[in-house]
C-alpha cells in the first residue's frame, strides 16, 4: 500500500511540474477538516474541560470523560461516550458544549496536522500549482483560526496561487457549499487532484473532473457515506 501511495502522489507531482512547464495552470484542491488535518484533539479538549467541570454527583462521568483518548473518538461524540456508561445527562452536557466550541477559531489551534500534509502541499506549490483549501469551515466562526493554524504548521497560505474558501455562512450544508463552487475551481486552472475524507464529495469532484485524481483520505467520514466511485483512490496519508 505504501508504494502505491508514493507512486500517486509522485504521479500528481510530476503532472504538476509538467503542466506548469507547458504554461498551464494546474490546480489542487484539498479539504481541510479529516483531510489535511485531523481534528478529534478538538473533541478532547472539550470533552476533557468538562470532565474537570462537572459537580460531584458526576464523578463517574468525570472519571470515564478522563479517559477517553482521540483514537477512541468515533465520528459522533453520543457514539464514543454512551458504550462507556456516560449518563445521558452528561452526554446532552457534552453535545451541547462540543457544538458550542468546536466550530471556533480558539478551536482550531488544537488541529494536528495529517501525517506528510504540510510537505506534500509546499511541494505542490513549489512545483507550480495552485493550491486550494476548499473547507466546509465558515468565515464568522473559523477563517481567523483557519489561517492562524495553516501558517504555523507550514502550508502556504498568504501566497500567490493559494486559495482559502470556506463557506459564507455556517448554516450551509458543507456538500452543497462545494458543489456550487465546482464552477469557480474550474475557473482557476487545470484540476489535477482534489483531496478529500467524505466519498460523496470525492464522487462528486471525480464526476465533474474525470480526468483529475480524485483521493480520498481514508480517516474518518460521516455515517452512511455512499459508495467510493472506482475511479476514486484511498489513501491514508501524504506520506512520500
Amino acid at each position: 500500500m505504501d508504494a502505491r501511495v508514493n507512486h500517486l502522489l509522485q504521479t500528481i507531482l510530476d503532472e504538476i511540474d509538467t503542466r506548469h512547464r507547458a504554461g498551464e495552470r494546474p490546480v489542487v484542491i484539498f479539504d481541510l477538516d479529516g483531510t489535511l488535518y485531523d481534528n478529534r484533539h478538538r473533541t478532547i479538549r472539550i470533552v476533557h474541560a468538562l470532565a474537570a467541570a462537572l459537580p460531584p454527583e458526576h464523578d463517574r462521568d468525570a472519571n470515564i470523560l478522563r479517559t477517553i483518548v482521540f483514537s477512541d473518538l468515533g465520528y459522533r461524540l453520543e457514539d464514543t461516550l454512551r458504550p462507556r456508561g456516560v449518563s445521558e445527562e452528561v452526554i446532552n452536557l457534552a453535545k451541547a458544549r462540543w457544538f458550542s466550541r468546536f466550530f471556533t477559531d480558539t478551536a482550531c489551534a488544537d488541529d494536528v496536522p495529517v501525517r506528510g500534509a504540510a510537505p506534500f502541499v509546499q511541494r505542490c506549490f513549489h512545483r507550480g500549482a495552485t493550491v486550494v483549501y476548499l473547507t466546509g469551515r465558515d468565515i464568522p466562526g473559523m477563517l481567523v483560526g483557519t489561517v492562524r493554524t495553516l501558517r504555523d504548521d507550514g502550508f502556504p497560505i498568504g501566497q500567490p496561487r493559494v486559495e482559502l474558501v470556506l463557506k459564507p455562512t455556517f448554516e450551509e450544508d458543507d456538500t452543497r457549499f462545494k458543489r456550487r463552487m465546482l464552477d469557480p475551481m474550474s475557473e482557476l486552472g487545470t484540476i489535477v487532484a482534489t483531496f478529500e475524507n467524505e466519498p460523496g464529495n470525492c464522487n462528486l469532484f471525480h464526476q465533474r473532473w474525470p480526468s483529475s485524481h480524485a483521493v480520498l483520505l481514508d480517516t474518518q467520514s460521516a455515517p452512511g457515506a455512499p459508495p467510493l466511485e472506482s475511479g476514486c483512490v484511498r489513501v491514508p496519508d501524504f506520506s512520500l
